[in-house]
């Protein structure tokens, strides 16, 4: 099994999703439209696609970063998806911040700290 599909990856890409999302929302938004339990959701929607691209791109490429700004692109698509239609972002401006805030630290950076440990 792959290291990013145990519980434990699992749970710290979430975590980090859920990071990344609240840190972005708080900067993006006005901290007064902020919820945490739409945050969660955002997270968890945002966790369902960052961990099969880490493992695809693991998989495919390895630790070379010849393929890493295809891969913060389709995360940051992914971010302005998550941010327009869970968190209800209304305006483009802001929904295209929080997709580059997204596609900046939820790509798959995991994949390089994959195997450090062995």
């Amino acid at each position: 099994m792959h290291p990013l599909l145990t519980p434990l990856g699992l749970a710290i890409a979430f975590v980090w999703n859920l990071a990344v999302l609240a840190s972005v929302q708080l900067t993006v938004r006005l901290i007064m439209a902020f919820s945490v339990r739409p945050t969660i959701v955002a997270a968890a929607a945002l966790t369902l696609f960052t961990v099969p691209l880490s493992v695809a791109y693991d998989l495919i490429f390895g630790r070379s970063m010849t393929a890493f700004p295809f891969a913060m692109l389709l995360t940051a698509l992914a971010g302005f998806v998550v941010a327009t239609r869970v968190l209800g972002f209304r305006r483009r401006r802001s929904a295209a911040v929080a997709a580059i805030g997204v596609g900046l630290l939820s790509a798959p950076w995991g994949v390089f700290l994959v195997g450090l440990g062995r």
